[in-house]
């Protein structure tokens, strides 16, 4: 088992080193208009993919369960799953390789952080042996990859309005879809991150009452996460209800993103919680 996790750690390695060229590439791509980087980066993304897979199924099977336990391996895996979801994404619409410029850097500071944290494989609980644990964390991790997604979509579209305000011409920004798409794309990743939070705190609820005896104890997880779902109930509302579109609507869908992201790792480290041994 030691030898087949230090293999782990090593592969790990070498997807950040992968993930960590495409970022410098997507980054220089975009500040210096040079868009040949584009499918350069985006190849180095996909093994990157490619080995960080090699590296989770190895360690699944060494110590027995998803990577869902540690700080190392939620972060290891939040950050496959929106690498995931990035390329699913731009390999429908070749003209988002930009997106690279916003989701990669967030993926790479989540594997820093992770290989900052303890690599050692911790005991399981009896009671996080259950089927709905995992439809708990294969919905966290989708309600996560999407949000990032709606977040960066929106990050390019602020860009793109204020270049195009400001008549700042730039090649690669025109080579992007309209600002109309970017905000209905932006939307429809909204959406789809308000659904799978709701899905993954309804299976929460249900795991909990099998593994704690209750349904729902106000945890501070639990709360934000609430408080997340909530928040994307607001964006959704204004946009279809009151008609929000664009910068005010991009805004919101940057700060649903930060607010998942602070439920998801941030609120941990402030307040004690019994997800202490379990952050998806």
């Amino acid at each position: 088992m030691i030898k087949i996790l230090k293999l782990e750690i090593i592969l790990f390695w070498i997807a950040v080193g992968f993930y960590a060229i495409s970022t410098f590439m997507y980054v220089t791509a975009l500040t210096f208009k040079k868009e040949k980087f584009f499918p350069k980066a985006t190849l180095l993304v996909k093994i990157g993919l490619v080995v960080h897979s090699i590296a989770l199924i190895a360690r699944w099977i060494e110590v027995g369960h998803g990577p869902y336990m540690t700080p190392y391996e939620v972060l290891s895996s939040n950050a496959w799953m929106s690498t995931v979801a990035f390329l699913l994404l731009q390999y429908r619409n070749k003209k988002l390789r930009v997106l690279g410029t916003f989701v990669m850097p967030a993926v790479f500071i989540m594997v820093g952080i992770a290989v900052m944290s303890s690599a050692e494989a911790g005991n399981v609980p009896s009671s996080f042996l259950l089927y709905w644990l995992i439809v708990h964390v294969l919905f966290a991790k989708l309600a996560y990859g999407s949000s990032m997604i709606s977040g960066g979509l929106a990050g390019l579209y602020l860009y793109k309005e204020r270049s195009d305000r400001l008549n700042k011409s730039n090649y690669l920004l025109d080579k992007l879809p309209s600002i109309e798409q970017l905000d209905v794309l932006s939307y429809k990743f909204g959406a789809f991150a308000f659904i799978m939070l709701g899905v993954m705190i309804a299976s929460g609820a249900v795991w909990a009452n099998k593994a704690w005896g209750r349904y729902w104890g106000w945890d501070p997880v639990e709360t934000w996460a609430f408080i997340s779902w909530l928040i994307y109930a607001l964006y959704l509302h204004l946009r279809v209800m009151i008609g929000w579109r664009g910068k005010k609507a991009a805004w919101l869908a940057v700060f649903s993103f930060l607010m998942v992201v602070f439920s998801y790792f941030g609120i941990t480290f402030i307040y004690p919680t019994v997800h202490e041994n379990l952050t998806v």
